[in-house]
């Protein structure tokens, strides 16, 4: 009778781990208005980053080049 009643707890504790590790998920998975914004920033500041960086680099290119002529 006693290894019957842990064998239920120990079933229930599962349950409980594997409840919590679903909503912890569902709260990963909750995404807000806020949580867009400054994804998009980042993601726009990253891409200004790079057309910087491209520009810097055209402009090396332009001055080595007239430097030649």
């Amino acid at each position: 009778m006693t290894n019957t009643a842990n064998h239920s707890g120990s079933q229930q504790g599962k349950f409980r781990r594997a409840l919590a590790v679903v909503g912890t998920f569902l709260q990963s998975l909750d995404y807000t208005s806020f949580d867009y914004t400054l994804d998009r920033i980042e993601r726009l500041e990253r891409e200004v980053g790079q057309l910087k960086e491209e520009l810097r680099q055209s402009r090396d290119r332009e001055g080595v080049d007239a430097s030649q002529r």
